[in-house]
């Protein structure tokens, strides 16, 4: 949403700066996202300003693991042939033929859940697509970011779930796991597909990967789950409903007619926990951790919910609040003003405005907007 823009001539009608095009890419970080546009011949740069950043939701698990893979000295060697192969090219086209995008006109009580998320993490607004399958989701593309859920997701979960699934993956691109994470399914993917067959690509970037890369990169993995649960939770105002999708995967559906507590079920991670006193039970569990893509799910609801009681969450959840409770569109989510006789996004109708005709609305201060100089070329 853009409410004020420096135009080419200096007429200022919003906060304004001049910078270099390479300045204006190369500041984006992990409290604000940039999205770049043309307008009259000027590059113009809608910044907006997160409310919440990477540091505050990330894990110490998360951070640490990350820290190690990073100080490895094959991982650059291993991003680069990844490169080489990785095309998210490929996966839009896959996701355009096989999949639904939602939006205002395909399934928009889904699609417009999405909107205060981003808003809330500062992020720019990935595609959200819809696939056949069981209760899962998945985040893809490093640079053309990508969401999918699936449908079993809207068949057995409450839609404060499905919310809770969707501020997870957004969880993931708020904390720039998306091109790791892609890197270790490619990987999983390619040894499997190496063992049938030898391909140049595959083989290259197999070698490269040494085993103790693909274990960090594994590890990471599993951990930064722990994060993207916490990024939900804190959006939601609650580790509720993040620590229900948990319970979804043990098989107990949202109208079970069968008595169940997701309290007695984070508390066998205790019991799992007291297990790791015998060396040979932290064989066992290692073992089932390479088994899965994820941490176990009872430690995922004990975690979460743990930090769920630190004065760190209530401060986020208090400003994911006012993201939540924002005037928005019915339709789409996005934001509106009191003012608007339409949705400036998809166009919905919004009915009277609250303030009298002419008014203008007053800019926010979650937005600013930079103006770059003419790109060449």
């Amino acid at each position: 949403m853009i409410t004020g823009i420096l135009g080419a001539r200096g007429d200022r009608r919003g906060t304004a700066v001049w910078k270099p095009t390479t300045e204006c890419l190369a500041e984006t970080n992990r409290s604000t996202s940039v999205a770049c546009d043309r307008i009259d011949g000027w590059m113009a740069a809608v910044v907006r300003v997160a409310v919440f950043s990477a540091s505050e939701v990330v894990h110490p698990f998360d951070e640490s693991a990350k820290r190690q893979l990073e100080s490895m000295t094959g991982l650059q060697a291993t991003v680069q042939a990844f490169m080489k192969v990785y095309s998210e090219r490929e996966a839009h086209n896959f996701h355009l033929s096989e999949c639904l995008r939602l939006g205002p006109q395909q399934l928009p009580e889904i699609y417009r859940l999405l909107p205060p998320i981003c808003d809330a993490f500062g992020i720019a607004e990935p595609e959200l697509y819809l696939a056949m399958g069981d209760i899962k989701a998945y985040t893809f593309g490093h640079t053309r970011t990508s969401i999918v859920v699936f449908s079993g997701l809207l068949d057995h979960l409450a839609p404060d779930e499905i919310e809770a699934v969707i501020a997870h993956e957004c969880g993931h691109i708020l904390l720039q796991h998306v091109l790791y994470h892609s890197m270790a399914q490619f990987l999983d993917a390619a040894r499997e597909i190496g063992a049938l067959a030898p391909i140049p690509g595959l083989s290259a970037l197999l070698t490269l990967a040494s085993v103790p890369v693909q274990s960090a990169l594994t590890s990471w993995s599993h951990k930064s789950e722990l994060s993207a649960d916490r990024a939900a939770a804190a959006f939601m105002g609650s580790a509720d409903a993040i620590t229900r999708v948990m319970f979804r995967f043990t098989g107990i559906t949202v109208d079970s007619p069968y008595v169940h507590s997701v309290q007695a079920f984070a508390d066998q991670a205790l019991e799992w926990e007291a297990l790791r006193e015998s060396r040979w039970n932290r064989v066992l569990q290692w073992m089932l951790s390479k088994q899965s893509t994820h941490p176990m799910l009872a430690v995922r609801v004990r975690e979460v919910q743990a930090w769920a009681a630190t004065p760190g969450f209530a401060r986020l959840a208090a400003v994911a609040a006012e993201s939540r409770q924002a005037m928005r569109c019915p339709t789409c989510g996005h934001r509106v003003d009191a003012g608007w006789r339409h949705c400036q996004q998809c166009g919905t109708a919004l009915g009277s405005p609250a303030i009298s005709a002419g008014q203008v609305p007053v800019p926010r201060i979650d937005e600013t907007i930079e103006m770059q100089r003419p790109v060449l070329g």
